[in-house]
């Protein structure tokens, strides 16, 4: 286990339990969402990578990302 999980684990053990417990879901949601994203990833070709970085790469030209969009509302 790393020094950073071992120092980030002593400061949940002092919190109550229902603080351990709302920690321990975020944890766990986490991990479930990145074992998702892996397996996405995994699936995806080099053809697919491109086209998302084309139309990406457009929208940023266009100023019309999801992000500015978000900021401008």
């Amino acid at each position: 286990m790393s020094m950073l999980l071992e120092k980030a684990i002593k400061q949940l053990e002092r919190l109550p339990k229902k603080s351990q417990d709302t920690y321990a879901s975020i944890i766990f949601d986490e991990l479930e969402s990145e074992i998702k994203w892996d397996k996405l990833f995994a699936r995806t070709t080099g053809k697919q990578i491109k086209k998302i970085e084309q139309m990406v790469r457009g929208d940023v030209k266009k100023g019309a990302t999801l992000l500015l969009q978000f900021l401008r509302a």
